[in-house]
């Protein structure tokens, strides 16, 4: 996907802002399906699945936590990890990795989890957590499922799989 991205910028032109605002309605739109009326709190990190976040917390209006950030969620809070995407490729540790467990403590019936592309933590590659990984209830990837969701334990962390369409040329998709 990270080459199918790239190409879409380069030879088709289409923004990556413009690919951001997609993905972060995307996710936006499965929270407001799923969770009608709840409030959001989106975890976000400092690369593009963070911006995928924050696009999300805008539309939603939900508030938006970072690593090393204090607090408990507010009652009955969705909560949207965007700390991580495909590009991760080391050991999650640090205040990262608090966060990562701190999310995956929560009560689930109390706050709900949607992993923005890949749970954060997860290798998108091997499907194996990076020293830990977000177990979500759902995962809204884009453009297509990432080769990692098929092995064997992956769905432990991924959760119900939504394939977002967010732009990318169907020549892309299919090559």
């Amino acid at each position: 996907m990270a080459e199918i991205d790239r190409r879409t910028i380069a030879e088709f032109g289409i923004p990556q802002s413009a690919l951001m605002e997609r993905a972060g309605a995307a996710v936006a739109a499965e929270v407001a399906r799923s969770w009608p009326g709840r409030p959001v709190e989106v975890y976000c990190g400092h690369g593009r699945n963070g911006g995928d976040g924050r696009v999300a917390a805008r539309i939603l209006e939900g508030r938006v936590r970072t690593p090393g950030e204090p607090g408990s969620p507010a009652p009955r809070a969705v909560i949207v990890d965007a700390i991580f995407g495909t590009g991760l490729n080391r050991e999650v540790t640090g205040e990262a990795r608090a966060m990562i467990e701190g999310i995956n403590g929560l009560d689930r019936s109390e706050h709900p989890v949607l992993s923005v592309d890949v749970p954060s933590g997860l290798d998108a590659d091997t499907g194996r957590p990076l020293g830990a990984a977000v177990r979500a209830d759902v995962t809204v990837t884009m453009g297509l499922p990432k080769a990692g969701f098929r092995a064997p334990g992956a769905s432990a962390y991924v959760g119900r799989l939504v394939v977002a369409d967010i732009g990318h040329p169907a020549e892309l998709l299919r090559g």
